[in-house]
């Protein structure tokens, strides 16, 4: 079965996560990924990573180990609101 792998980019740094939640190459980056991929994170049913404006938060809290983790903290993690950002995304 095919895997889906995001390249994050923060800085100069490059890693690579999989939907399984393997983390590999900048070591540096490598190490920040996997502390921040054992983070709980919450999203909302509509709207991802923060409520739809004018809509009640309907929220979901995701740990590591749940089905959807990785990709909803892939998410969260690069908002726009942070350092990290999404370079590409492949299947591996």
């Amino acid at each position: 079965m095919d895997t889906l792998v995001w390249t994050i980019a923060f800085g100069e740094q490059t890693a690579q996560v999989a939907e399984d939640g393997d983390v590999s190459g900048d070591a540096d980056l490598v190490t920040l990924l996997q502390e921040k991929l054992r983070e709980p994170v919450t999203v909302y049913r509509r709207g991802t990573v923060s409520a739809r404006e004018g809509e009640a938060p309907v929220s979901i809290e995701l740990r590591p180990g749940d089905g959807r983790y990785v990709v909803a903290r892939i998410r969260t993690l690069c908002d726009g609101q942070s350092h990290f950002e999404i370079a590409g995304c492949d299947w591996r």
